[in-house]
């Protein structure tokens, strides 16, 4: 398992073991698919998050008494977060490019109390935020996302009704959901399709329903994730699309993009994505402008030229 992976495993252990106390070391283990013994092991690292020299509890506790897990946290991380003016309006403007479908209530929510804490603001400046455009290239899905997400941290089949667009027919599918990922604004769900005896990604806003079975499954251990979704990914355009980021841009791009972006020697990335248009990584260019520039293919160059010259044009305009 890659760092990311591990870190993720190891913030879901945190948050499930909070909101279930005296789990037991065996359920525990099934839920984030290891091994009692290889949990144990990682409860013990987890055991290790400190400060500097890294003082073991200085902020999570976790043990197992009679084969149960509990947890607790230091005290400094129940007081209440106090934010300056501009700290609360950056993260205000960061959850605006949120996935807010993923829980729309949450967002909700944190937004009114982050924007309560601007308004009371003694500095009319601080709501900057009401006079800032956010390129959100998002597209809403439905509400059965949440299903989705529990089924596969579950392990658990669907069942959907699925709207082919190259067929233009609705079909019941189960399916054992592997993982979802967005691309260009789109979420995807891939797993294995009953019906079809193959792996097969589908679209999420075609999915029409979502029904969450009893019946669970075993994961796949001859399925290569990073690998399909390469694979996948390549096939989604035939434009492939070579951008470069300089070293001020770059450890983001890296960040967000992860294997699509290759570092450079002078620090910088050359991020690789295949597109059915040239509208996205257009857009993507002029957006990090002047830490990107276009690299190929030609069409794609002179396709960037032409939308910034039509910037410039507006711009002009405007100003006139």
């Amino acid at each position: 398992m890659n760092v990311t992976g591990r870190i993720n495993r190891i913030l879901f252990i945190l948050s499930y073991v909070s909101q279930n106390q005296g789990i037991s070391v065996d359920a525990l283990a099934e839920k984030v698919g290891m091994r009692p013994r290889q949990l144990i092991k990682e409860l013990e690292f987890i055991s290790l998050i400190g400060k500097p020299p890294f003082k073991p509890d200085d902020y999570v506790d976790i043990y197992v008494e009679e084969n149960r897990v509990y947890i607790e946290f230091d005290q400094s991380l129940n007081r209440p977060i106090r934010f300056t003016r501009s700290e609360a309006v950056s993260l205000l403007l960061s959850l605006e490019l949120l996935d807010q479908e993923v829980d729309p209530a949450g967002v909700k929510s944190l937004k009114e109390k982050i924007a309560l804490v601007i308004e009371n603001s003694v500095d009319a400046a601080a709501k900057l935020e009401d006079r800032i455009v956010l390129d959100q290239t998002s597209h809403l899905i439905s509400d059965y996302f949440r299903l989705t997400r529990q089924a596969i941290e579950e392990r658990r089949k669907l069942k959907i009704d699925y709207f082919s667009l190259t067929r233009n027919q609705t079909k019941k599918r189960t399916i054992r959901p592997y993982f979802l990922m967005k691309w260009l604004g789109y979420w995807y769900l891939t797993g294995f399709c009953e019906l079809r005896k193959d792996i097969r990604t589908f679209k999420f806003e075609r999915i029409l329903s979502v029904e969450l079975h009893k019946q669970t499954f075993p994961p796949p251990d001859d399925f290569n994730v990073e690998k399909y979704k390469e694979e996948f990914l390549q096939s989604m355009g035939e434009n492939k699309i070579e951008i470069y980021f300089d070293s001020d841009v770059a450890p983001w791009i890296r960040e967000q993009w992860g294997r699509a972006a290759e570092a450079t020697e002078d620090g910088g990335a050359i991020l690789t994505v295949f597109s059915e248009t040239l509208e996205f990584p257009s857009r993507l260019v002029l957006g990090h402008a002047p830490h990107a520039r276009p690299l190929s293919p030609p069409e794609f160059i002179e396709k960037v030229k032409e939308d910034a010259a039509e910037i410039i044009k507006l711009h002009e305009v405007a100003l006139r």
